[in-house]
């Protein structure tokens, strides 16, 4: 019978902990079935493009395509929209005020490529001119605030319009002052550009500086753009940090410009993605090509959580894989809806599973001992016990699977060549003996968790032991002999300990855990304080109580043999 529900209790141990690992849910990553399902929840990239064809954003449906791998679908309806209207192909969509400087322009001039960025159309003299003359014309304020600028002097790396060099600055500025003629810029947004003109205008040295800022970032945008790609961006930006941080991506990756238009353009917003970007350099732009691949919805999911994609290990893959067609829909949805309710339900799956596991090694052990059924399950010791061990097991399978989490967020340390000098260091040792990288982070915080609980459960394995010597039906002497034999086992606490930190030290100079040093330290540390807690609070007062009884046990017996020797 023994044996059944431990058999039992194990099977339903492994159910659980496969049912937590197919909770798409990490810490510290999200899943890419999660990023999956939410693409296939939204639009999808080819309903994107033809909302930008249906209003004949050729530009923008032609970069979309790009980055989404959809080229050849979508090429034959952009080249059949672009030949009814050639203003349309020049500029990359309708847009009246700009067609009509178009219409003025020779049209031998233009180029009859099918991707003109707005800045190569600007760029020649005679075409600015005519530019300057139609805005001229316009009764925006913050326009005339602009043409009123297009000779600033004190800029450091653009020069005025009439300088020989300064045909890239008049080209930015008259980008600007033609999307706020569009109305494609806010009005709020293009009051603060009109202000910062007029500011600049009277030569205040902090406004020069931002307009030459907004028209280097302009530059970046247009120099890879269309008119109208340009013209979408600019429509949901409300601020110019917003372009500055626009610019900045297109600067920093130019050969992903279709990849970072087409996000901005579904998310309309630039700051999701600079954030993502900067906190995960290394993995962002893998993940956020994952994510569009996916659709819209994919993306959205992916910046509103913030985190990279869980790379997940050869052992994750092999054992999951297999089970994927029975994942439970409702995972998948609580991840996207609420990841960190998916964090609970997984968390709650592996306790259940640790519990399970605890309970199937205490029923083991009951079976190969009598002794032991004379403690109850509910004895405190029991119970701190089994709740010890599954807190235990739920941090060794959490761990395993995601080894994520062993991961140091902080800032790696530049490993570019440089020269050291041996006195400089060894002044500096003595001046600091304790080294400053021995910083509680997570990894720390779990990893003292970790042999806080392992100690905390052979904590509560003594404990168990002397209640089972205490209960058994023998005389003092005997009781006194078995704690004598389980000395070994008082002591693991102190082998576990060292163990630890032995263990620690290997897998930080290997660089498996990035924990600091004070973690594996603590391992020993716990071990001394528990060993020391059950020997002087319980090992040492229930000695004393076996010693005193059976010294009093023996005095009685010599009494009675004294007496039997009176009476003779």
């Amino acid at each position: 019978m023994s044996f059944i529900k431990v058999i039992f209790l194990l099977a339903l141990s492994a159910a659980l902990s496969l049912g937590g690992l197919l909770v798409p849910a990490h810490l510290r990553t999200v899943d890419a079935v999660a990023v999956d399902a939410a693409g296939e929840a939204g639009p999808s990239n080819g309903a994107k493009i033809s909302e930008s064809l249906n209003a004949a954003h050729t530009g923008p449906a032609r970069i979309l395509a790009e980055a989404t791998g959809n080229t050849e679908r979508f090429t034959p309806e952009i080249q059949r929209l672009n030949g009814r209207q050639p203003a349309i192909s020049l500029i990359g969509g309708p847009d009246s005020s700009f067609e009509a400087f178009i219409d003025l322009l020779p049209q031998d001039r233009l180029s009859e490529e099918a991707f003109n960025p707005v800045i190569s159309l600007l760029l020649p003299r005679n075409q600015r001119l005519t530019l300057v003359e139609r805005l001229s014309n316009s009764s925006n304020a913050n326009i005339a605030a602009l043409l009123n600028i297009r000779e600033l002097e004190g800029m450091v790396k653009l020069h005025p319009a009439s300088h020989p060099a300064g045909a890239p600055y008049d080209a930015g500025l008259l980008t600007i002052a033609q999307l706020i003629e569009s109305d494609h810029i806010d009005p709020e947004w293009a009051d603060q550009i009109g202000g910062l003109a007029n500011q600049a205008a009277i030569g205040e040295s902090d406004a020069i500086s931002a307009v030459e800022a907004l028209i280097m970032a302009t530059l970046s945008l247009g120099r890879q753009l269309d008119f109208r790609s340009v013209a979408n961006l600019a429509e949901f930006n409300e601020s110019l940090q917003g372009w500055a941080d626009m610019a900045t991506l297109f600067r920093a990756r130019p050969e992903e410009i279709p990849l970072l238009y087409a996000i901005l353009h579904y998310q309309e917003a630039s700051q999701p993605l600079f954030d993502y970007l900067s906190q995960n350099p290394e993995s962002g732009l893998q993940d956020v090509r994952l994510a569009l691949n996916d659709g819209p919805g994919a993306v959205d999911y992916l910046l509103r959580e913030a985190l990279p994609v869980h790379q997940p290990t050869t052992l994750s893959q092999q054992i999951l894989k297999p089970l994927e067609p029975y994942r439970p829909p409702f995972f998948t949805q609580l991840s996207i809806t609420s990841r960190s309710s998916a964090l609970w339900l997984k968390l709650g799956l592996f306790l259940a599973a640790g519990l399970a596991f605890s309970l199937a090694m205490g029923a083991a052990w009951r079976g190969s001992s009598k002794a032991s059924r004379e403690v109850g399950y509910f004895t405190p010791p029991i119970l701190a016990r089994d709740i010890c061990l599954s807190l235990v097991f739920t941090l060794t399978l959490w761990f395993t699977f995601e080894p994520d989490i062993l991961k140091s967020t902080s800032d790696e340390v530049d490993s570019a060549p440089r020269i050291e000098f041996a006195v400089a260091g060894a002044i500096e040792s003595i001046k600091s003996p304790v080294k400053a990288m021995q910083e509680l982070n997570q990894v720390t915080l779990l990893v003292l968790l970790l042999f806080f609980v392992v100690q905390l459960v052979i904590y509560c394995f003594c404990l168990i032991k002397l209640k089972e010597i205490s209960k058994q039906m023998l005389n003092p002497k005997m009781k006194l002999q078995l704690l004598d034999n389980e000395e070994n086992l008082f002591d693991f606490g102190l082998y576990v300990g060292l163990g630890g930190t032995v263990l620690s030290l290997i897998l930080v100079a290997v660089g498996i855990v990035e924990a600091s040093l004070m973690a594996a330290y603590a391992s020993t540390l716990f071990g001394i304080l528990f060993v020391a807690l059950l020997k002087v609070m319980h090992l040492r007062p229930f000695r004393r109580q076996l010693i005193l009884e059976a010294g009093r046990l023996g005095g009685e017996d010599d009494s009675g043999g004294l007496m039997k020797n009176i009476k003779l």
